[in-house]
């Protein structure tokens, strides 16, 4: 008996470090982080940097982000997501989904409007739209395999009103849990 215990021991421990590498490498979740939580479980935890989605997540709050859920779903408006944003490499940002590809954004008194109807935004502080550029914004439209992102912290966002739009590849995974 003794015997059995310790070659199930041994094959365990070779075994199991084997197992993770191998799915390491595989990436069933398609993700682009080298973080093997992401890549092995599917599941990676963010620490919340900057204020930039005040009210509701804080700096320093600890996020669970779904890695690699849109492989196979689509963005949705309203997800708050985790992002790699190009020029900023190794850094991962965090915003929130607003214009689909198709639609047409643009921002009139603080109120953004997707294809002309008011976005209701219970998310969004009224303090926090004080900004020339978080009051208004010329209408553009969103081309295929791109999007609109915001942070919900208007005046203190470097969004998609001042960068390039968002690419679906560059999209990371989805907040699915708050934990502090």
């Amino acid at each position: 008996m003794r015997r059995w215990i310790a070659r199930f021991l041994i094959s365990m421990a070779v075994a199991v470090p084997l197992t993770l590498i191998a799915v390491y490498v595989i990436n069933p979740f398609g993700v682009r982080s080298v973080d093997p939580r992401q890549r092995i479980i599917g599941y990676g935890l963010y620490r919340v940097p900057a204020s930039n989605m005040l009210p509701g997540i804080k700096p320093d709050q600890v996020l669970i982000t779904r890695a690699g859920y849109y492989v196979k779903r689509s963005p949705q408006r309203g997800d708050v997501v985790t992002l790699f944003v190009p020029g900023y490499e190794g850094q991962v940002w965090l915003q929130r989904i607003i214009g689909l590809p198709g639609e047409t954004v643009e921002i009139t008194t603080g109120k953004v409007m997707i294809d002309g109807r008011p976005l209701e935004e219970p998310y969004v502080s009224p303090e926090n739209l004080t900004a020339d550029y978080s009051l208004s914004m010329e209408a553009m439209t969103i081309p295929p395999g791109r999007y609109f992102l915001m942070g919900d912290h208007r005046d203190n966002s470097m969004d998609s009103r001042m960068q390039d739009l968002t690419r679906r590849e560059d999209i990371t995974g989805k907040v699915v849990a708050i934990l502090q």
